[in-house]
């Protein structure tokens, strides 16, 4: 389409340019027959005449005593320089070249060449002057003739012919110097509109872009200041369309955003705007309204338009939103801090799992800004090594000894303290730092199994656990074998615990993850069984060594009366399906003896021992190694 464009605004340009020439030659032409009809010409034959009567005249004055024979000599002498200037010379070739025009000059001068000695005789009073006056007179009305004939005859209308055909000419070149001309104007205007509306819309749906949508609700406010009316800011924000990005493709992901933006087009009226803010988030100004109620309702309105199937290049998408409202005056009186307040109910929104749009509260403003210090002081803290990590040991439950560590994420935040683990996850998820955070999880566990190692400690295995964003948006098989690598850990030391939502999030690409990863050689447990919606199809297909029963179902077994038959069935399902058992929140001594008496193999609580510091778990190893007889210690190491 541009090459289309520049071809014809080429094309353009060389017309105009081509009449512009030839209308400037066809004028120069007229110019130039003008100059030689009147200048070269009639200019000449008028100068001609002009001297001749002049000459005559002074002839008569001398015959009347009026003039002094001195003037009369000069007047003669200018005549004779007139007839020689047109008898020489380029400039009046045209005159020459006039029929009879040679003749006449040469006739001319050779009276003034007979006539002179008389005129040298001629004296003040004199009356033979008035002689040669009577001979001139059959010169003078030859060059009165000639000199009529020079704007009135036949050449002198030839030209104006002439001139008259040029300049007919001239009006064709002229009519396409002003069409081209329009032309140009017409694209100068038309791109120009064109330009102004891509600076002013969002080029892939259409929409206004972030400019206009302010640009308009500044308008707007202005608006419902000056009539006391109301208006409200709709920021909308797609749920999970980074995953439809990743796993189906940029091309769906672009078709998506057009289809949803042509949804909200038709969810509004007509003096209200749509715009996409950049991304997958769009915004909508409504305009007149009386109360918050009403955009609450616009809210639904736009949830049931888009949060229904969408079939896109043959996928069946069924998107989902999060919408935040703020709503002038009451929220906020300026343009930029209703943006703000919207986003922040729409971040909120998109935190809650109850509701899908929420309307502005001061205090949301607390929980956004302690998000945003939280993603910038974690992104500063995986810069700079500033996380923590304990460990807290699994025992078997038979021999009592420490065969396994669990890595767990610890971080204390300078102003808002202790920070959740989960919390940590679900901000470096959402501030695209899951992959970065799993990676540093990852290398220090493995880093510090290897420390132990190399210090001679009994050997045992460290267990990481993965977050969801990690396991289905980057490279986990990858990332482990790289951090195998980068430590020399053996593989067979390194246990991935994923839990059974975690792998439900691709139920495709499951078995395949986990197979690569049992390829590398690392051993695979299934976190927080119990509590997840797996089914024992998708469990079967699951390549897991160990099987970890939540503290939820640990803990029952404290209610009374007891009952034990869940964790049986658990503990038998997971034999069967050739996994070992890891009971989790052991807290007591009963839970124990319950859980070793039903086959369990492994046990996890405080019981046992709580997260510490690695340098603490070195200090309990060496205790359990200094406690071993020398005849066990080999059965120790080598598990």
């Amino acid at each position: 389409m541009k090459r289309v464009k520049f071809i014809v605004l080429t094309i353009v340009i060389l017309i105009f340019s081509a009449c512009s020439i030839i209308s400037t030659q066809r004028h120069t032409q007229v110019t130039d027959l003008l100059t030689l009809s009147i200048k070269s010409v009639g200019w000449a034959a008028s100068e001609l005449e002009l001297e001749t009567l002049k000459f005559m005249q002074a002839l008569k004055l001398t015959a009347l005593n009026d003039m002094r024979a001195e003037d009369l000599q000069l007047r003669f002498e200018l005549l004779w320089s007139r007839v020689e200037v047109l008898s020489v010379g380029e400039e009046t070739h045209q005159f020459r070249s006039r029929p009879g025009a040679m003749e006449l000059l040469l006739n001319f001068k050779q009276f003034l060449v007979e006539v002179e000695p008389e005129l040298l005789s001629i004296k003040i009073g004199d009356e033979s002057a008035m002689r040669v006056v009577q001979d001139l007179k059959i010169f003078q009305t030859q060059v009165r003739k000639f000199n009529v004939n020079s704007f009135s005859g036949d050449q002198a209308l030839g030209n104006l012919e002439q001139i008259q055909s040029i300049e007919n000419n001239s009006k064709f070149y002229l009519l396409g110097l002003l069409l081209s001309g329009s032309i140009l104007i017409f694209l100068v205007i038309r791109e120009s509109s064109v330009n102004r509306k891509q600076a002013l819309h969002d080029s892939l749906t259409g929409l206004a872009n972030r400019y206009f949508f302010q640009k308009n609700l500044k308008k707007s406010i202005f608006y419902s200041r000056r009539n006391n009316s109301r208006a409200a800011v709709h920021i909308i924000g797609m749920n999970g369309f980074k995953e439809v990005n990743d796993r189906l493709g940029h091309a769906v992901g672009d078709q998506l955003l057009q289809e949803v933006a042509s949804r909200l087009a038709l969810s509004v009226c007509l003096p209200d705007t749509v715009a996409r803010l950049g991304g997958d988030v769009f915004g909508i100004i409504q305009n007149n309204i009386t109360n918050a109620d009403e955009s609450v309702q616009l809210a639904k309105h736009i949830h049931e338009q888009i949060n229904c199937e969408i079939n896109v290049h043959g996928y069946q998408i069924y998107p989902d939103v999060s919408i935040g409202i703020s709503v002038y005056p009451g929220d906020a009186v300026h343009y930029d801090k209703l943006l703000n307040n919207a986003d922040t109910a729409m971040y909120c929104a998109k935190k809650n799992d109850d509701t899908y749009y929420r309307l502005f509260e001061q205090e949301m403003n607390d929980s956004v800004l302690r998000y945003r210090i939280l993603v910038e002081s974690l992104q500063a803290a995986l810069n700079h090594d500033q996380l923590q990590q304990v460990y807290q040991p699994i025992i078997c439950l038979k021999t009592k000894r420490i065969v396994l560590v669990e890595a767990l994420l610890r971080w204390h935040h300078e102003k808002y303290g202790y920070i959740s683990p989960l919390e940590v996850v679900s901000i470096a998820e959402k501030a695209g730092l899951a992959e970065k955070l799993n990676e540093w999880v990852l290398l220090k566990a493995c880093s510090q199994n290897m420390a132990w190692r190399k210090a001679g400690l009994p050997l045992i295995q460290v267990s990481v656990n993965i977050s969801p964003a990690m396991y289905t948006r980057y490279d986990l098989v990858t990332t482990v074998s790289r951090t195998l690598s980068i430590t020399g850990l053996p593989a067979d030391q390194l246990v991935i615990e994923v839990t059974e939502d975690t792998t439900m999030q691709d139920i495709d690409r499951s078995p395949d993850i986990l197979q690569n990863l049992r390829r590398l050689g690392v051993e695979l447990a299934l976190d927080d069984f119990g509590t997840g919606y797996s089914s024992l199809s998708h469990l079967k297909n699951m390549p897991f060594q160990k099987l970890k029963i939540d503290k939820v179902f640990i803990q029952e077994l404290n209610n009374l009366p007891k009952d034990i038959s869940f964790i049986r069935t658990i503990i038998n399902l997971a034999h069967g399906l050739g996994m070992q058992v890891v009971a989790e929140g052991i807290e007591v001594i009963e839970n124990y003896e319950d859980l070793y008496l039903e086959g369990c193999e492994y046990g996890q609580g405080y019981l046992f021992y709580k997260p510490v510091p690695h340098h603490e778990i070195e200090c309990i190893l060496r205790e359990s190694l200094s406690a071993l007889e020398p005849s066990d210690y080999n059965a120790y190491v080598s598990y």
